[in-house]
C-alpha cells in the first residue's frame, strides 16, 4: 500500500512539473504586418519570451483590420502592429472586445534630407513632401509645429488637421502631401521629407539620420493589444514581463537602434 502512495505521488509529481511553463513551453499566437515590429518579435520579443517558456508563432497580416477582427474572434492570442490610438479608433467603430495590454518601444514620424544636416539651414521656399492619408497629414503638419517651422489654428482638430489650417509659415514652406510610398523618392527631388519609421527601415535608411523625430504622446505610442478578458492570464503576464525584461530591452538597444523607449 505504501508503495502504491509513492508511485502515485510520484506521477503526481511529474504531471505538476509537466504543467510548469518553465520546463513545456507553451505557445503565444501572436498577429503583426510584414515589417519592422515582426522583426521586433523575432529578434527581441520571441527570445525574452523564450526564457519565460513559451514558444511564440507569429501570424503575418496585410492590413490593419483583420489582426483586430482575428484577435476578438480567438484566432490569436495577441496582437503588435498598432498604435494606441488606431485601437482606440478601431473599438469605436467595431465595438472589439479587445485592449492595449502594454506600450512598446516606438518610433514617430522623422525629418530627412539627402541635403541638409540641420533644421537650422532650412531655406525659405523649401519644398517638404508629407503622408497624403488623414491621420498622418495631421499628425506630420503638429510635427512640423513641434519643430517652429509653422504653426496651425488654434480652433484645428488634433488628428484631421490640414495644410489649409496653416496659420503661420514664416518660411513659406512648400509643403506638399503625398503618396506614403514616395515619401522616400521625393527626397531626391525635394528639399525634406516627413516620413514614418517604417518606410524608413524598409528602405534601409537610419532612424538615427533624422533632422528631428516626432515626440510621441501616449497615445500615439505602439502597444500589443489582448482581448478584455485575457489581460490577467498567465500568456499575458508573460508578455508584459517579456517587455520589461533585459533580453528585450538588450535586442532593442543593438538591433533597432533609434527606437524611443
Amino acid at each position: 500500500m505504501k508503495m502504491k502512495v509513492l508511485g502515485l505521488l510520484a506521477i503526481l509529481g511529474l504531471l505538476l512539473t509537466a504543467c510548469s511553463p518553465k520546463d513545456n513551453d507553451q505557445m503565444i499566437t501572436i498577429g503583426t504586418t510584414e515589417g519592422h515590429y515582426a522583426k521586433v518579435i523575432d529578434k527581441a520579443l520571441a527570445p525574452a519570451l523564450k526564457e519565460l517558456g513559451y514558444t511564440t508563432e507569429v501570424k503575418k497580416y496585410v492590413d490593419f483590420i483583420t489582426p483586430n477582427a482575428d484577435l476578438a474572434e480567438g484566432d490569436i492570442d495577441a496582437n503588435m502592429f498598432q498604435q494606441r490610438l488606431y485601437l482606440d479608433q478601431s473599438k469605436q467603430q467595431e465595438e472589439l472586445p479587445i485592449v492595449a495590454l502594454t506600450d512598446i518601444p516606438s518610433v514617430g514620424l522623422g525629418l530627412y534630407s539627402n541635403e541638409l544636416t540641420s533644421i537650422d539651414d532650412i531655406p525659405n521656399g523649401a519644398w517638404i513632401t508629407i503622408p497624403n492619408d488623414e491621420l498622418s497629414t495631421a499628425r506630420a503638419l503638429r510635427f512640423l509645429e513641434q519643430q517652429g517651422l509653422l504653426s496651425l489654428r488654434t480652433d484645428a482638430k488634433t488628428y484631421t488637421v490640414n495644410e489649409t489650417q496653416i496659420d503661420s509659415n514664416p518660411k513659406k514652406l512648400q509643403i506638399q502631401p503625398v503618396l506614403t510610398a514616395q515619401l522616400v523618392a521625393s527626397l531626391a527631388s525635394g528639399d525634406l521629407a516627413v516620413i514614418p519609421d517604417n518606410y524608413v527601415l524598409v528602405n534601409d535608411m537610419e532612424l538615427d539620420a533624422a533632422l528631428a523625430k516626432e515626440q510621441l504622446s501616449e497615445e500615439l505610442n505602439y502597444i500589443i493589444a489582448v482581448r478584455e478578458g485575457d489581460t490577467d492570464k498567465d500568456f499575458a503576464r508573460a508578455l508584459k514581463e517579456a517587455v520589461q525584461s533585459d533580453t528585450f530591452k538588450n535586442a532593442i538597444d543593438k538591433e533597432f537602434q533609434g527606437f524611443g523607449k
